[in-house]
């Protein structure tokens, strides 16, 4: 038996620039469930399935979206006279057949090849069961299929079932010489409903079963018709979508969770607050897209630490990460900074010429800082760069393409600004599709000593010293309101590294502004009588060193609770008389 003689002859195709809708109208006219896609020659360019319309159709495709823009261009060809008994093990589900003039004279798919195969040899009831039985071919076809295989007759009995089927199930009753209400299936109620209706229309017909723990199975029922167009069996074909859906998921998961570790060991992304997790969190989400990105927050925050993690989280991580500060650069200089001169452009230029930022930007990502500081006129020419992804350089005719990711980040109210006409409105628009917005330092009180150890950690390193915060320090970072935010705590940790004078960083060394705003208990001291101040002063020191002797018993212990320097501590212990261990 030749290929010829069971193929799909003469196969209704469909021009490259016909829509899903034209598709839908062949499939229900001819009963077939693939319709090669042809150019305008004629020759077969790909290949449309039900299965990969419907995906295309989960996708977000539409009934007017074009056939050349979901087909399947991987096609498998032989030729009509090719035997079937070279084909009968083939694992390809579609194969297209060309004769000796090279030109498509069929379709054969393995359900068409059980089609035609129970077609021919089904001249009666008992001659079909013999075929059922006998024909190894077929039998090893519907084996090899990884989706699992019912086939029913019209009297609701089933016939066939492969070993997918069990799988699918999942369990090893056989259903076969039994009524397909009976079958042991998650999906029992919609594939005998589907049955009934295939028995009912004749057509094919397909849905989808989602069950418990992700199960996702599709199902297909094809009836098959003997010569004469009658409906004498119904193939029922079950693909479990189950397992791949949660190898995706899995694969998400994974691929979060790597991005996030490698987020928090990226260097100065120091974080321990729920806040700070849902930053660094959308940044991830984020960093696989090329949508704009506005960061806000109070100034010191870490905005461009924010942007550097979404660049080097992106499949631009090999390209640049240029950062133009638009509020340091002065305004008549800020235009050729970004977009670059050609030479003699102006007096005073590179007589060679220079790039942009923008332009050395290309492949990767450019960051935006301070934009709110843009001026107004090139606030225009911003968004045109944006849009059309193309800039010219000052007093260049000939326009550059480009392409770069645009992140922004300011500390001013945009929206504010828009309203006194000082920013314009769709500009912000074309900036903010993705806000990401930074707390202050304030707001995530978890976030300051982890800081404040980082900070330390660096300059310490930097300075070849071993210094350390008290335990009295680290109470007053953590009360302090830190309006500068991680710059200002960055700058205070390096001040006093330098300044202290012994490994512990003890209170009294603390800048004067960050005790004013601590805010504490208030300490009610009991006054007896009127004393001078500098007897009062004495008396209360002294109670203060004693009991601190008594319950920590070393000075260089009491010094650090009492937040005074040890020679401090030392010098007061002797001119007060008080005996202490060092």
């Amino acid at each position: 038996m030749k290929v010829k003689q069971i193929m799909l002859e003469n196969p209704r195709t469909l021009h490259y620039t016909k829509t899903i809708q034209d598709v839908s109208h062949l499939y229900r006219e001819t009963k077939v469930n693939c319709a090669p896609i042809v150019d305008d020659e004629g020759n077969v360019v790909g290949i449309l399935t039900v299965f990969r319309m419907l995906e295309a159709i989960e996708q977000g495709a539409t009934l007017d979206t074009r056939v050349d823009k979901i087909m399947e261009t991987n096609l498998h060809i032989i030729d009509e006279d090719t035997s079937f008994h070279d084909i009968r093990d083939h694992t390809i589900d579609r194969l297209l057949i060309y004769n000796n003039e090279q030109r498509l004279t069929g379709v054969l798919t393995r359900m068409d090849l059980i089609n035609k195969v129970h077609g021919s040899l089904m001249n009666s009831e008992h001659k079909l069961a013999e075929v059922f039985k006998t024909n190894i071919d077929l039998r090893n076809i519907i084996e090899a299929s990884h989706d699992g295989i019912i086939v029913v007759d019209r009297q609701g009995l089933v016939q066939i079932v492969n070993k997918s089927f069990f799988r699918v199930q999942g369990s090893d009753h056989d259903p076969t010489g039994e009524s397909i209400e009976r079958l042991v299936i998650v999906c029992r109620e919609l594939v005998i409903q589907m049955y009934k209706r295939a028995l009912e229309d004749g057509k094919v017909t397909f849905d989808r079963y989602n069950g418990k723990n992700l199960t996702e199975l599709w199902i297909t029922v094809s009836p098959v018709l003997d010569e004469l167009g009658r409906l004498v069996r119904v193939v029922i074909n079950i693909r479990d979508l189950t397992e791949l859906n949660q190898l995706k998921l899995q694969s998400q998961r994974y691929s979060h969770e790597l991005k996030l570790f490698r987020a928090k060991e990226q260097k100065d992304l120091i974080y321990h607050s729920d806040a700070m997790e849902k930053v660094v969190n959308q940044a991830l989400r984020v960093a696989g897209v090329d949508s704009t990105v506005l960061i806000t927050g109070e100034s010191g925050v870490g905005k461009e630490v924010i942007a550097r993690t979404i660049h080097n989280n992106s499949p631009r991580v090999d390209g640049p990460f240029i950062q133009i500060n638009v509020g340091a650069i002065p305004e008549s200089l800020l235009e050729s900074e970004l977009f670059g001169y050609e030479k003699g452009s102006f007096t005073g230029a590179n007589k060679e010429g220079k790039p942009g930022l923008m332009e050395l930007a290309n492949g990767g990502t450019l960051l935006l800082d301070e934009v709110g500081d843009m001026p107004m006129y090139l606030q225009v020419k911003l968004l045109r760069a944006i849009q059309e992804q193309e800039i010219y350089r000052i007093g260049g005719r000939a326009g550059i393409k480009l392409n770069i990711r645009i992140l922004s980040a300011t500390n001013k109210n945009l929206k504010k600004m828009i309203a006194e006409k000082n920013f314009r409105e769709d500009l912000f628009y074309r900036l903010n599709v993705v806000p990401i917005e930074i707390p202050p330092l304030r707001e995530r009180k978890s976030d300051i000593l982890p800081q404040a150890k980082h900070f330390l950690d660096k300059v310490n390193s930097r300075y070849t010293v071993q210094k350390y915060f008290s335990t009295e320090v680290c109470k007053l970072l953590e009360e302090y309101n830190w309006p500068g935010n991680s710059r200002e705590l960055a700058n205070i940790v390096e001040r006093l590294v330098i300044m202290s004078e012994q490994d512990a960083i003890l209170p009294d060394q603390l800048p004067a502004s960050l005790f004013s705003q601590v805010t504490s208990s208030p300490l009610r001291v009991s006054i007896d009588k009127i004393v001078p101040l500098k007897q009062a002063r004495e008396i209360v020191e002294t109670e203060l060193i004693v009991k601190a002797l008594k319950e920590y018993h070393s000075l260089r212990r009491t010094g650090e609770i009492l937040g005074v320097a040890h020679s401090t501590l030392l010098r007061k212990a002797r001119a007060l008389g008080i005996s202490y261990t060092d």
